[in-house]
């Protein structure tokens, strides 16, 4: 399915914790960090850093073209990430942590690419994420023995975990993009997502792994091409338009990471896909 031409008009992304029902003030400036959370609304994820340290990261671009541009003012938190060792990496700015993609087989492998959604069998009208989509024990079903990424997610989230983490999920797409760096491109990220990707171990069948497993080379890799020209879903819905067809709620957004470009796609497009944690979530999603 073709995708939608239109792109995102506000490309900045905005502060994960600066929501409906959130107030922090800068501690920087002698003020106590305060935070209120309104009944109903998302809630700081659980074992994971303080919202109130969190800051808008900058796009990544230091080159300045004209006086007053992006990369004259570097507004935002410079981008900072830490690789923790276990296939994960931590954003120091945003404190999301991100699944980390390899060369190897199996869920984290940088070529597998899956649609956003299924059908359910026992209603072949109803789409679905997973079985808990589908009514009476249905089943949600992909064509090809695929999977879809909610089940692709829940796949990490089977015990014991993936980096003993159960709380992976899809971002949403300001948090995908608080990831892209403008300052360059095929792939715009910075190098913790994209290291040793041309390597792969030389003493066994694996090839180069998210953590170094079993004596792989460890490697963190981002697609900025493929049969997905490096487009990585969002688990967030275009809303319904009468400027595209099909309806808005067929497609979804994604980002593609070549360009750091922003821009939908049909759900039942087969694309890349990152796992992210922490943050705000509403409570109790896990």
């Amino acid at each position: 399915m073709r995708r939608s031409s239109l792109t995102l008009n506000a490309v900045c992304i905005t502060l994960l914790s600066a929501g409906v029902g959130y107030t922090q003030s800068d501690p920087g400036r002698g003020a106590k960090s305060t935070q209120t959370v309104e009944s109903g609304s998302s809630e700081p994820a659980e074992d994971c850093p303080p919202v109130s340290k969190q800051r808008f990261p900058a796009t990544g671009q230091t080159t300045s073209y004209v006086m007053g541009d992006d990369g004259d003012i570097r507004a935002g938190g410079p981008l900072r990430y830490r690789d923790n060792g276990d296939g994960t990496i931590s954003d120091l700015n945003t404190k999301l942590m991100w699944e980390k993609k390899d060369q190897a087989s199996g869920l984290h492998n940088w070529d597998n690419t899956y649609p956003w959604q299924g059908t359910c069998l026992n209603r072949p009208t109803k789409f679905c994420g997973t079985n808990a989509d589908c009514s009476n024990g249905g089943t949600c079903f992909v064509p090809g023995g695929k999977m879809t990424i909610f089940q692709w997610v829940a796949q990490l989230n089977a015990a014991p975990c993936f980096a003993n983490h159960c709380d992976w999920r899809i971002p949403n797409v300001r948090e995908l993009q608080s990831i892209v760096d403008y300052e360059t491109y095929f792939p715009a990220v910075d190098t913790a997502f994209n290291n040793n990707c041309t390597s792969a171990c030389t003493t066994c069948n694996l090839g180069c792994t998210v953590d170094g497993a079993h004596n792989t080379m460890e490697c963190s890799c981002t697609q900025p091409a493929g049969p997905s020209k490096g487009y990585y879903w969002t688990g967030t819905t275009y809303a319904a338009s009468p400027l595209v067809l099909p309806p808005g709620s067929m497609l979804a957004w994604g980002v593609l990471f070549g360009d750091g470009d922003a821009l939908s796609a049909g759900k039942t497009d087969h694309d890349y896909v990152r796992a992210v944690r922490c943050g705000l979530v509403k409570k109790d999603v896990r």
